[in-house]
């Protein structure tokens, strides 16, 4: 059986802050020998369905240790990514796979499969009530926890940062990753803020733009961004913004921002691995000026030229 997944499309508003999520657990065996269970989300936008573990998986060679194989769905050919074993958790012997679930996300046009020991909801909650996480560790895992929300029973229910772990196994292209920005007349008296609670995203897009001449700023969600702009140390030439953000999401920032008469004129890139007409149409809705889908160098370089040339009018 197979659980398609719509968002209610009242709460998706835009800019009003909010969001839904699809939550799932993953039950481990602790150092004291007890079973645990973690209360992890992933927003229903990057979701396409949740179906049961596929019986036939084809192993494939020189893949990541964490990728169980590949799948045919539909047509399509999906990998299949061992959340649980690249998350290092021990799991209870009785688990049985058979009942495991597997969430289908689809990022930058590219569909990949994640194995989940079970999917319980969808919740429906606000991005400010979502924190930021404050993590010493430098863990691979560790870093990739984007948001934390408390749930019942003072449960604390994790963000994973999937678009990071979807990059880290290298199911982007080489190519797709590597943003170089051609045009250099703006170069060396020109700011850049960069909006986006992934660190693979920030800094793929900090480096990228460092190495042209750009000044950049570096934010990791909307209400920082904000904090940031009021503060008035900076003057800023371009802002690019994701959309997903705790705190404040990347629509509600852009409409916020939009409204002010200081910072309307500020060209706005909503640069998002949400693809689609549909994503596209949310983000100009809420005043972007342009909307780019992530990791599409050609695509990016093209639209950081648009927007210098609008503010050179």
């Amino acid at each position: 059986m197979q659980n398609q997944v719509n968002p209610g499309h009242d709460i998706l508003e835009v800019g009003q802050n909010r969001m839904e999520l699809v939550d799932f657990r993953l039950f481990r065996i602790d150092e004291e020998g007890e079973r645990k269970e973690g209360v992890y989300g992933i927003n229903v936008a990057k979701v396409i369905e949740i179906i049961k573990m596929p019986e036939d998986i084809s192993e494939t060679p020189n893949t990541s240790e964490f990728v169980n194989g590949m799948f045919n769905l539909r047509g399509f050919v999906v990998p299949l990514v061992n959340l649980p074993k690249w998350m290092g958790i021990v799991e209870p012997e009785e688990l049985d796979r058979k009942n495991f679930k597997v969430i289908i996300t689809e990022f930058n046009k590219i569909k990949v499969g994640f194995v989940v020991h079970e999917t319980t909801k969808i919740r429906r909650v606000s991005w400010n009530d979502i924190s930021a996480p404050e993590l010493s560790s430098v863990s691979s895992v560790d870093s990739k926890v984007t948001g934390i929300i408390k749930v019942e029973n003072d449960e604390l229910l994790l963000l994973l940062d999937f678009e990071s772990i979807v990059d880290e196994l290298g199911f982007y292209n080489k190519e797709n990753k590597e943003i170089s920005v051609e045009e250099r007349e703006f170069n060396g008296d020109r700011t850049i803020l960069i909006i986006d609670d992934s660190s693979s995203a920030r800094k793929m897009i900090n480096n990228a733009l460092i190495k042209e001449g750009f000044k950049t700023i570096l934010s990791e969600n909307g209400k920082a961004a904000l904090d940031i702009l009021y503060e008035g140390k900076y003057e800023l030439d371009v802002i690019i913004c994701d959309v997903e953000m705790p705190v404040m999401d990347g629509y509600t920032f852009t409409k916020t921002l939009k409204s002010d008469d200081k910072f309307k004129n500020i060209p706005v890139i909503m640069h998002s691995s949400l693809s689609g007409a549909e994503n596209s149409s949310k983000g100009m809705s809420a005043g972007a000026d342009f909307y780019v889908v992530k990791f599409d160098p050609a695509e990016f370089v093209n639209t950081i030229k648009k927007a210098f040339k609008k503010i050179s009018i």
